[in-house]
Order: structure tokens, then C-alpha cells, then sequence
């Protein structure tokens, strides 16, 4: 129970924190960014190891590249589900997954 708090903290930190970095992505209120954080958790359960096995070939001749887009197409996914969220466009989706990656490496790193 630890781990799935510490998760979803840090996820949603780390979401309103790239949020605040980049125009093209709006939370709009906190209920929002407590909605996204779970949607995008059970995403990243879900659809992402499906994703990436499908994907597998692709991902092996960019040499890992490939899981950039995959992540910005789970990020898409979840911010088109959730109301109240705003994220224009797809390069922006994979930026925005590229900053979230390291907001939470960052956040594990200092609040595990």
C-alpha cells in the first residue's frame, strides 16, 4: 500500500509540475490531476506492456527510441479520457513523458 501512495504522489507531482513548465498542457483543477494520475497509472499497467510488445521490433532498430512515443501515446490516451485536462498535439505528449520521466526519477530518488 506504501508503494502504490508513494506512486501516485509522486506521479501527480510530477504531473503538475510539467504541467506549470509547459503551455501546451493544462490541469485544471486538483480532482483533475488526482483523476489523471490514476488513469495514467492504470495505462502504464495495462496498455503500455502491450504497446511495447507489440512494438518490440520497431523499438529494437531504433534502439530504445521508440519507447519515447510510446510513452507519449499512454500520456495522449490518458489525457484524452480524463475532463478538466488539456494537452495539444503529439510531439508535446512525448516531450511532456520525456520531462515526466524525469520529474519522477528526481521525486523516487528523494522522497523513497
Amino acid at each position: 500500500m506504501k508503494k502504490i501512495s508513494l506512486f501516485i504522489v509522486v506521479n501527480a507531482i510530477s504531473l503538475y509540475l510539467v504541467s506549470l513548465l509547459m503551455d501546451s498542457m493544462y490541469i485544471g483543477s486538483f480532482t483533475s490531476l488526482l483523476i489523471l494520475t490514476i488513469i495514467f497509472g492504470v495505462l502504464n499497467l495495462t496498455i503500455k506492456p502491450l504497446l511495447k510488445l507489440f512494438s518490440l521490433p520497431i523499438t529494437f532498430l531504433t534502439l530504445g527510441l521508440f519507447s519515447l512515443v510510446i510513452n507519449g501515446v499512454v500520456l495522449k490516451i490518458a489525457f484524452s479520457i480524463v475532463s478538466g485536462v488539456y494537452l495539444s498535439g503529439f510531439i508535446s505528449a512525448i516531450i511532456a513523458s520525456i520531462l515526466l520521466s524525469i520529474a519522477n526519477t528526481i521525486l523516487y530518488n528523494v522522497l523513497d
